[in-house]
């Protein structure tokens, strides 16, 4: 079994329940203050897909990726839309791994320079992070109209009944029409 695919798959799946349930919010809840890490739930999704693409860049070895800011003024489906193609990006890059592929180092750019670290861990740790900002989303979407999704289900057979509205496939709607 490919542990990393199957926690690619948990994270992809888990970001499209969440996100699901935000593309629901009105814009006012959407960036309204909110006591957690981050002052909305915004900013935390904002915070998760950009550090998603960062690590990304690392693991697929492109310094200058890894220096990219998002754009500014990413719309609710914008920011889904971004997510939805890097959690993609990320369930492909682990269907390509193999044990060498995991042990190889990969230059990370840091404040302090550029340091070196395995490939398997820097998974570890960009899974850790999605998991750890999510949960603060689920808990900010508690003080919202919106009841925040079941997110502590790992992508099992036995909930493939549950999950099968989630397979299906998700159309953001424009900003506009919302």
């Amino acid at each position: 079994m490919n542990t990393f695919l199957a926690q690619a798959q948990n994270n992809q799946w888990s970001n499209r329940r969440l996100l699901s349930a935000c593309l629901r919010l009105s814009h006012e809840e959407y960036v309204g203050r909110r006591t957690s890490f981050f002052p909305s739930i915004e900013k935390t999704l904002l915070h998760i897909v950009e550090v998603d693409l960062f690590y990304l860049a690392a693991l697929e070895f492109d310094l200058e990726g890894q220096r990219r800011d998002l754009p500014a003024g990413l719309t609710l489906p914008q920011t889904a839309q971004l997510q939805f193609a890097t959690d993609a990006r990320l369930v492909a890059y682990c269907e390509r791994l193999d044990e060498q592929s995991l042990a190889r180092s990969a230059e990370v750019v840091r404040p302090e320079g550029i340091v070196l670290e395995r490939v398997d861990r820097l998974l570890l740790h960009l899974f850790q992070h999605q998991i750890h900002h999510r949960g603060q989303v689920h808990a900010m979407l508690s003080g919202t109209q919106v009841a925040p999704p079941q997110l502590d289900e790992f992508y099992l057979d036995a909930d493939l009944p549950r999950r099968a509205m989630d397979e299906e496939p998700l159309t953001v709607p424009p900003l506009a029409s919302r």
